[in-house]
């Protein structure tokens, strides 16, 4: 008995020192455009986007900011208390931070009607985030240069672009195409469903790439692009803004697994660097995975 009052004491006392804050906006379709440092957005049944963070209450108080809102260059003010501005358009809803800090309000929880459209993008390179999208049916966009991505168990479509943050993806049934994630300095990790059909692409100028053996990819050695145009296309418009797996570059061996050799190319460095086209149970939705620095991973859920 003693132990359980000391848990509840515990608990009790925990909770004294953070606090939460929501903020609603009824709205079950359209566009949510996020233009913020980092968030955890999840998908959900409802039919209200709802923003919460938790802060703690010992978190230190700008005194000379009491009574004021954070304001921005572009007229916005912090409507929500979270450090955020929230304003409608139509069928969007768009978000902006107001602090160059924006984690010192909390982390920043945003639930949305797993349906609607949600682009992110960030360019600031200050107090970045790790972005985390899960839950979600409706189409994703996300755009952004220094934030690590993470994907739960979302079904596509998405274009997913980063500079300098790496890219971990794991897809639920049914995946809906077409669907691109491409980083430049770090790595691509994608997990699929054993059953998907898919007509996949990978590809990596600097690293390897790998593939769960049981996908058994059936690559198209007709394919012989001239990848390194790509490539350089695709610097040029971001810079503006294990066991279960087996290797599939150049021919070699990893783990005593087969690998599967796609179409050599050149970098626009000069660095050797490889390609496949292929099919996964026959093809279905479009899947594009590339990394130019480091290496791309397909696994099997």
């Amino acid at each position: 008995m003693k132990t359980k009052l000391t848990l509840i004491a515990i608990v009790l006392m925990a909770g004294l020192n953070t606090f939460a804050q929501e903020y609603k906006v009824a709205k079950s379709s359209g566009q949510l455009n996020l233009n913020i440092q980092g968030a955890i957005v999840e998908g959900y049944d409802g039919k209200e986007i709802i923003f919460s963070g938790q802060k703690n209450a010992d978190e230190k108080v700008d005194e000379r900011a009491k009574g004021l809102v954070s304001i921005s260059g572009s007229g916005l003010i912090d409507n929500t208390g979270l450090g955020i501005n929230v304003t409608e358009n139509g069928q969007e809803v768009n978000v902006s931070s107001l602090t160059r800090n924006r984690r010192a309000n909390g982390v920043l929880t945003i639930k949305v009607p797993k349906n609607m459209k949600v682009s992110f993008k960030n360019n600031n390179n200050y107090f970045n985030e790790t972005v985390i999208f899960k839950g979600l049916t409706g189409e994703l966009e996300i755009s952004t240069s220094y934030n690590d991505i993470k994907l739960e168990n979302n079904t596509g479509p998405m274009n997913v672009k980063t500079v300098y943050g790496g890219v971990d993806a794991t897809f639920k049934e049914p995946v809906k195409g077409p669907i691109s994630i491409i980083s430049v300095y770090k790595h691509v990790d994608v997990t699929l469903p054993k059953d998907v059909k898919a007509n996949v692409e990978l590809a990596s100028s600097s690293g390897n790439l790998y593939a769960a053996k049981e996908f058994n990819i059936a690559v198209d050695k007709t394919e012989q692009p001239n990848v390194s145009a790509k490539v350089e296309n695709v610097l040029s418009k971001l810079s503006t803004n294990s066991s279960d797996v087996m290797i599939v570059s150049g021919g070699q061996s990893f783990n005593g697994a087969t690998s599967i050799s796609g179409s050599g190319f050149t970098s626009v460095y000069g660095n050797t660097g490889d390609r496949i086209k292929g099919t996964i149970n026959g093809g279905g939705v479009s899947l594009i995975f590339k990394s130019t620095y480091k290496s791309v991973y397909l696994r099997q859920q």
